[in-house]
């Protein structure tokens, strides 16, 4: 199997996923998820870049062996790890939250 696809099994295995419901979070066809792995060859660019749009991560990300892709400290390793695992959902209404304690901050004296 293929670093691409060994890589999207354990990212799922990580959030929960199975096939199913990363073929949903794509809105692609079940089937479409099946013949990658059936196929077991590397994944196109384009079908790479939307799984993780599908994961809400960057390419960077899904290529990076150690799940970051950048210099950050180990408090934002561990608050990313726990967002990566967040439902799209769940993720914008995070954001919508760290947002608001932004804007509360900053109109705090």
């Amino acid at each position: 199997m293929s670093f691409e696809l060994e890589r999207i099994e354990e990212l799922c295995r990580i959030r929960g996923w199975s096939h199913y419901l990363l073929a949903k979070e794509m809105d692609v066809s079940p089937n479409s998820i099946g013949n990658l792995f059936r196929r077991t060859s590397i994944p196109s660019v384009p079908t790479i870049r939307h799984i993780c749009e599908a994961m809400g991560i960057t390419i960077s990300q899904f290529y990076s062996t150690d799940g970051s892709a950048a210099t950050i400290t180990e408090q934002q390793k561990a608050f990313l790890e726990l967002f990566d695992r967040l439902s799209p959902g769940d993720k914008k209404k995070a954001e919508g939250y760290i947002e608001g304690l932004l804007a509360k901050s900053q109109s705090e004296p």
